[in-house]
């Protein structure tokens, strides 16, 4: 009978076992792997440190986000910006007058998540600008904040460096939607 009765708590045990791997294995999948944002911004440019130049030019900013997470704390995203601004509302800064069109920034980024709600942004990316195509790298930070029904407000914090020297911080707050 304790030969039976141990086999039996040696089988309960195994399964239990079985079961909270099979448990863990699921939850290193996101629920919603799907994210959709708009976000409402506001891009700082610095006019190039390295040219001697130090004013910084603020401009509002759009945005556009997807991201697919394939494990919970890991997904790629694509980010697209548009800076509000156009030659007629450039300002002139240290005797130069800065010309930009509606410049369009789209990024490829991976994503972690390394604890619940913060994620890290990373990835290359290019703008689009008076008819140039330059290319940057972005780093950044968003903080989800769920409001129900998989619907989120995310505060985030962008820094690009582009390979003409002109770097852009960009601060924003995106209302999202998971699926």
């Amino acid at each position: 009978m304790k030969k039976k009765l141990f086999y039996i708590v040696c089988l309960l045990f195994s399964v239990d076992g079985l079961l909270a791997q099979e448990i863990e294995e699921k939850e290193e999948v996101k629920e919603k792997r799907h994210r959709v944002s708009v976000v409402l911004g506001h891009s700082y440019l610095n006019l190039g440190y390295e040219l001697g130049n130090k004013d910084v030019l603020s401009i509002p900013s759009f945005g556009l986000d997807y991201e697919y997470w394939f494990k919970k704390k890991w997904g790629i995203g694509v980010f697209s910006d548009v800076e509000l601004i156009s030659s007629k509302e450039s300002e002139e800064l240290h005797g130069g007058v800065i010309d930009r069109r509606y410049p369009v920034v789209i990024t490829l980024d991976a994503l972690w998540n390394p604890v619940e709600h913060l994620e890290f942004v990373l990835g290359p990316g290019v703008i689009f600008e008076n008819g140039e195509v330059k290319d940057l790298i972005r780093i950044g930070l968003e903080y989800d904040l769920n409001i129900g029904h998989h619907w989120d407000v995310a505060p985030s914090f962008f820094y690009d460096h582009a390979t003409d020297g002109i770097s852009n911080l960009s601060i924003g707050i995106g209302i999202g939607k998971s699926f």
